[in-house]
């Protein structure tokens, strides 16, 4: 059988008290066809000194100034050579050493362009029940999780990568594209990865991705947009009632 070539990329920017997770994740996996990349965007706290105890682990290494994360995403798609390329972000880890595994045997049988899998989040040191992703049909992508997606680079050469003009949406943008160009898609049936939720500092953290969703599906057309305005107007409110309960 075949052992497919993954291209793992963190993307890092001062994150000192997550990050050895997440590279201890990727380089304690058990499947060894794997390309690790790592990109800094110039940290200024202890990333990149702990970063460099596992150099020898990595496979490119690069640390100057971005633009923000899609860049610093967009570098590492330029640079890997692998057949399906993941992505372990400096908050997050991968959930077992077997993931990979499971990911290259999935790849081996289905020669896919997307696999999906689910996901589990920390919160408060809580970890969530498992959060499982529905691909919905008619173009819409519902309960999708990024950070347990796996692309091929087939597919990045032949419709792009993350599109820079969306700050906050740009992976959401990116599988509505793969999925409006009938890419197949296969759904993994086990957990990817372990996410941390309630970073303030997260790019997706904020109510500017609904607005950017709505821009997204109309300009797809999908037909799915005007929900994007609802959903928009109702974080705008809760964002605002919970400064209102503070303040109070």
């Amino acid at each position: 059988m075949k052992q497919p070539l993954i291209s793992i990329i963190t993307v890092v920017f001062n994150r000192e008290k997550t990050i050895e997770k997440a590279l201890k994740s990727v380089i304690n996996q058990t499947y060894e066809n794997i390309e690790y990349i790592v990109i800094d965007g110039n940290s200024s706290d202890k990333s990149v000194d702990i970063i460099n105890k596992y150099i020898d682990k990595i496979d490119f290494f690069e640390s100057k100034k971005d633009n923000g994360m899609y860049y610093a995403l967009n570098r590492g798609i330029e640079v890997a050579s692998g057949d399906l390329i993941g992505i372990c972000h400096s908050d997050d880890w991968l959930f077992n050493d077997q993931v990979l595994q499971e990911v290259a045997r999935a790849h081996s049988e289905q020669n896919a362009d997307v696999y999906y899998g689910s996901m589990f989040t920390l919160h408060d040191n809580i970890i969530s029940d498992e959060l499982v992703p529905v691909l919905e049909l008619e173009n819409n992508l519902k309960r999708f999780y990024h950070p347990a997606t796996f692309i091929s680079k087939s597919a990045f050469t032949q419709f792009g990568t993350y599109n820079t003009r969306f700050r906050s949406a740009s992976d959401y943008e990116l599988l509505l594209r793969l999925k409006t160009q009938n890419c197949s898609f296969h759904k993994l049936k086990f957990p990817i990865c372990v996410m941390i939720v309630g970073t303030e500092d997260r790019v997706s953290h904020n109510c500017y991705s609904h607005k950017e969703a709505f821009h997204i599906h109309k300009t797809h057309n999908t037909g799915n947009h005007f929900q994007y305005v609802y959903s928009y107007c109702y974080c705008r409110m809760v964002k605002l009632v919970k400064k209102i309960i503070r303040r109070g």
